[in-house]
Parts: structure tokens; sequence; C-alpha cells
């Protein structure tokens, strides 16, 4: 029964944090493409 128990608690972990963490990598994803079209802009006009 601690298994089940142990198994529950892991899995409640894992998706509390994922919840946690998704708002930052996502916002952290949308700041760094914005960051790389900036980059390939500057290079595309740079030719």
């Amino acid at each position: 029964m601690a298994k089940a128990w142990a198994g529950i608690v892991v899995v409640a972990a894992v998706v509390a944090s994922f919840l946690l963490v998704a708002p930052v990598i996502e916002s952290a994803t949308s700041a760094s493409t914005q960051y790389f079209q900036a980059i390939g802009t500057a290079e595309g006009g740079a030719d």
C-alpha cells in the first residue's frame, strides 16, 4: 500500500511542479523567440 501512495505522491509532485514551471518556460520561450527573430532580422538587414 505504501508503494501506491508513494506513486501518487510522486505523480502529484510532478504535476504540481509542471504547473508551476510551465508559465516560466512559456514566457522564457516567447522572449527568446522574439530575441532570435530580432537577431535574424538584424543579420538579414546587414547583408
